[in-house]
């Protein structure tokens, strides 16, 4: 990724700061890895200053308008700023970021990062600093000197600070005049452009593709890299409500080492994907990533190995990875910025969203029941809202499927009155097929369930629908199917809150197939993935498969002292009785459990 370096700085303008590096050239905090550390811009700032005078107190005030000048902020504003500094500098002990008592704050840098420190002189309490282009103090004092030579020594002494008075008048009339004739965007430089906060009325799925950087020799297929380049725009376009910059602006940044948060300013874009491409023999490797256009985090991540062949539908599965990711941090987003808002300024739709905020969290019982709340509040609002309706059935299939509801009855009338509603708002909505499908699994009307699925996937080729889709193969004993429509899920949405399901039914899968070796390891990932899922645990049953009882045992006995309460009805409800080769399954899985130690 073309993040800005410090290597060609002096080190007096780099302070190691515990685990971080403070760039003063660059203006940027760096991580040990060299990475943007994504500190946000305001605390950002206030480092820069007390960066710049490391080893002198800094009083409040001046900090508060040098960092926030023509706004009227409170304290708490610095205070959160500094305890944002502490946080990503690993400063818990305030070894690096010091409160000097009712006067301000002080930078201390590890002493080995920047001997220069020690020699600093003391700085006076609340001393003001031109924020302005500056001259280097030692040059204006020669300048200064220079002009006054010949001058008697006292009148010398006062006549340099009528001198130095001027000056600062000079200075400070230029900059304001400047500020008049030009407008703010003409002060910046790059390196400024890209810290400065995104507009308020940037869209939230605003996104833009750069160019391809092609790797290997550039008579190669450079043409295959400008013409990915063009299939990916149109494939990220179809992403619902979202903003994408056109291909032939984007190309503009070809061949350009450019700050991705210089170009989603430039662009008014919250998100900047950035990649390569290396074709090698019958092969193509594609690296992505997405950058956060706020503050320069790499969000998501992801190397796609892929046959020539293979690269058109390859290219419809990065678009979907891509959607999954935007979708995921709009929710987080989302549900921060609600969380501010007051009673009277919360709508259905904003409710909705925070209760997706909190199901993108985690699939814990405390996320689910929460975010339960929140959509049906969202109902009482708006009882035709598609976005709550939808989350009371995602919800109410976690709580149905992990055992998590005292009154069952009651959760499979409020399933089957979501997917009831969402027929009648978004018939072939993709909420509308999810919720279809988990009636169908709920009658155990398996047939019918892969049937759905298999036009949910063909129609909308989302993680959940293979993911639904894997399930339906699965409870139809075709197991090698279902590996292939799982695998796929995972790969569409590595972080999608159904994942751990996904990972299991893999587990599961494999198990039918006799792929024990396969089945614990699936089993185990799941377990880490989220462990309070009350799903059978498959590793053990395949440990003892593969001779080896032992660990069989051990894993076995863990799992009851997380999940004391599992029992053979934990089985049932996971792994329904289906067809013949399933419940051929089913009964080998029991088996094993049963011999571990499995109570009815």
């Amino acid at each position: 990724m073309n993040h800005p370096t410090a290597t060609a700085v002096s080190p007096a303008s780099r302070l190691a700061l515990g685990r971080c590096t403070l760039d003063l050239a660059a203006g940027e905090l760096f991580d040990a890895q060299g990475e943007l550390a994504g500190l946000r811009k305001q605390a950002l700032d206030v480092l820069l200053v007390l960066g710049r005078r490391r080893a002198e107190v800094v009083g409040k005030d001046e900090l508060m308008s040098q960092v926030w000048p023509a706004v009227v902020v409170s304290e708490g504003s610095l205070t959160q700023a500094i305890a944002d500094i502490r946080r990503v500098l690993g400063d818990d002990g305030h070894r690096l970021v010091r409160n000097i008592a009712r006067r301000g704050y002080m930078l201390v840098p590890d002493e080995q990062s920047d001997a220069a420190a020690e020699a600093a002189p003391a700085a006076v309490a609340g001393s003001a600093t031109l924020t302005a282009p500056q001259v280097d103090a030692p040059v204006e004092a020669a300048l200064i000197g220079a002009a006054l030579v010949g001058f008697p020594p006292t009148l010398r002494h006062r006549s340099l600070l009528v001198f130095g008075g001027l000056l600062l008048v000079v200075l400070l009339a230029t900059v304001a005049w400047l500020g008049w004739r030009s407008p703010a965007s003409a002060w910046q430089s790059p390196a400024d452009l890209a810290r400065a906060p995104l507009p308020r009325d940037v869209p939230p799925l605003s996104i833009i593709v750069l160019p391809l950087a092609f790797e290997g020799q550039p008579n190669n297929a450079e043409w295959m890299a400008d013409a990915l380049h063009g299939d990916l725009v149109i494939a990220v376009a179809q992403v619902p409500d979202s903003l994408v910059i056109a291909r032939d602006t984007a190309s503009t940044y070809k061949g350009k080492a450019v700050d991705p948060r210089q170009v989603a300013r430039e662009m008014g874009v919250r998100h900047v994907v950035q990649g390569s491409l290396r074709h090698e023999g019958g092969r193509i490797r594609i690296n992505l990533a997405l950058i956060d256009g706020e503050s320069g985090v790499q969000r998501w991540a992801e190397v796609f190995d892929i046959e020539r062949a293979e690269l058109a539908r390859a290219v419809g599965d990065v678009a979907v990875a891509l959607e999954r990711t935007l979708v995921a941090e709009l929710y987080r987003s989302t549900g921060q910025r609600i969380a501010a808002l007051s009673p009277t300024q919360v709508t259905a739709d904003d409710l909705a969203m925070q209760g997706y905020a909190l199901w993108y969290r985690g699939v814990t019982r405390e996320n689910v029941v929460a975010a339960r709340a929140l959509f049906d509040r969202a109902l009482e609002m708006n009882p035709d809202s598609a976005r709550a309706w939808g989350g009371i059935h995602f919800t109410t299939n976690a709580l149905l499927s992990n055992g998590w509801t005292n009154d069952r009855p009651a959760a499979l009338r409020r399933a089957e009155e979501a997917a009831a509603n969402l027929q009648r708002l978004d018939r072939d909505g993709n909420y509308a097929y999810s919720s279809k499908t988990l009636v169908l699994f709920l009658k155990r009307d398996f047939p019918a369930m892969l049937a759905s699925t298999t036009e949910w996937s063909a129609r909308y080729r989302l993680p959940l629908a293979f993911g639904a889709h894997g399930a339906a193969l699965l409870f139809n004993g075709r197991y090698d199917e279902a590996v292939q429509a799982l695998e796929r899920a995972l790969r569409l949405g590595p972080r999608d809150p159904f994942r751990a399901e996904w990972q299991y039914r893999l587990a599961l899968a494999h198990f039918g197939a006799g792929r024990y070796e396969l089945a614990r390891e699936w089993s185990q990932t799941a377990a880490m993935t989220t462990p309070t899922l009350v799903w059978p645990p498959i590793h053990a049953a395949a440990l003892l498969r593969l001779g080896r009882r032992d660990a069989a045992q051990q894993a076995f006995d863990e799992h009851m002292r997380r999940h004391p309460a599992f029992a053979a009805g934990h089985v049932q409800a996971r792994v329904p009785n289906a067809g013949p080769d399933h419940a051929e399954m089913r009964t080998r899985l029991t088996t094993s459990l049963r011999e571990l130690g499995m109570r009815d």
